[in-house]
Formats: structure tokens, C-alpha cells, sequence
């Protein structure tokens, strides 16, 4: 004959009791490393130079911003005129693809910076602190060589495109590859920057790592 089960009980004592969490419940309680504070953070170097990046990090936040309320009011008034006035106000369309590629732009520029762009780094984080060190400035370097292919390929688009107007609105067709120029040249900062940082304290982890 099997013994009954048996269930804690709720009149015992608290330090009778199993701890809240324990025996697999909870996600974050059995995973210390994100919950722990981390021993090996520091404070950004170069303060100054970070606080100016971060304003400028900001500037292109507000810019996107005010493009995407343009973009939402020019939609509107792109269906207000097509099925209420009859009367389809055309260059809306191509003013929407100029100010969804600088939205896009500016956000990918603002992503480096903070470094929120998509990334697997749970492996990179369990490693010690050198290969650690080593895998974060690789990836840094990386991001600094793509920011400059942008930034060249982007300017050659540019200057080939200048006497080409945009359809509907009169505007050098090159505005619209100069969205690429301004994030390679963004990037290129906020990457280069956050190398001579990492370059100060190499196995010491950034608030943005």
C-alpha cells in the first residue's frame, strides 16, 4: 500500500515552509544572472563625450518621431482625398517612401547606439571575461565596417542621383539615398566611440551590454 502523499503545511511556521519559488517555479528566481546585480559594470568612459552622443542619440529620436506623426496625418489625408473629395492628392505616396526610409534610417542609427538591434548573445555573456571582451569588440569592429561600407555606398548613390528629380515632388531623388549616408555616418560614431570606451576597461561590461 503506497503512503499518501503529503502537502506542506499552511499553519507551519515560515522557516518550516519551503521558500517562495523554490521547486521550479518562477522563471527569473533560478536564473541568477538576471537577477543579480553585475559585478563588472562601470559607469560609460569618457562622460562627457557619452552625454553628447546620448543628446544626439535623442535628436534623431525626435526627428523620426515628428516623421512618423507626418507620415500618419499625410496617410489620412491620402484617404480623406481619394474617397471623400475624389480628388487623390498623388505625391503623398512618394513623400511617404522618402520619410519611411529616414524613419528607418535614423531608428537603425539610434539601435547602435543602444545597442538594441537583435542579437543571440547568451552565449557570449556565459564566457569568461576575456573571450567575453574579445567577442564584444569583434562585433563592435563589425558593426564600425558595415557603418562605413553604408556611409561610402551611400554617398555614391547619392552624388550619382542628384539630377534625378523625385516623381510628383521636384525633389533631387538623392534625398532619399542621403537616409543611408546618415546612418553610416551615426553608426560610425556611436560604434567608434563605444571601441575607445571598451578600450578603457576591456573585461569591464557597459550599461548597454
Amino acid at each position: 500500500m503506497s503512503a499518501a502523499p503529503s502537502f506542506p503545511d499552511p499553519d507551519a511556521p515560515a522557516a518550516a515552509r519551503p521558500p517562495e519559488g523554490a521547486g521550479g517555479e518562477g522563471v527569473f528566481g533560478e536564473i541568477p544572472e538576471l537577477t543579480a546585480p553585475r559585478a563588472d559594470l562601470i559607469a560609460p568612459p569618457f562622460p562627457g563625450l557619452d552625454r553628447a552622443l546620448g543628446w544626439l542619440a535623442r535628436a534623431c529620436m525626435v526627428v523620426a518621431g515628428v516623421q512618423i506623426v507626418t507620415l500618419v496625418l499625410l496617410m489620412g489625408w491620402l484617404v480623406f482625398g481619394r474617397y471623400i473629395l475624389n480628388d487623390t492628392p498623388t505625391w503623398i505616396e512618394q513623400m511617404a517612401i522618402l520619410l519611411i526610409a529616414w524613419i528607418t534610417f535614423l531608428g537603425a542609427a539610434i539601435g547602435v547606439r543602444d545597442e538594441s538591434h537583435l542579437s543571440i548573445d547568451f552565449i557570449r555573456e556565459s564566457l569568461p571575461p576575456v573571450p567575453r571582451a574579445v567577442l564584444r569588440v569583434l562585433a563592435d569592429v563589425m558593426v564600425v565596417i558595415f557603418c562605413a561600407l553604408m556611409s561610402w555606398q551611400g554617398w555614391k548613390l547619392v552624388q550619382t542621383n542628384l539630377s534625378r528629380e523625385i516623381p510628383m515632388l521636384g525633389l533631387p531623388e538623392a534625398w532619399r539615398y542621403a537616409a543611408l549616408v546618415a546612418f553610416g555616418v551615426l553608426g560610425l560614431i556611436f560604434a567608434a566611440v563605444r571601441l575607445a570606451q571598451r578600450a578603457v576597461a576591456p573585461t569591464r561590461s557597459l550599461p548597454w551590454d
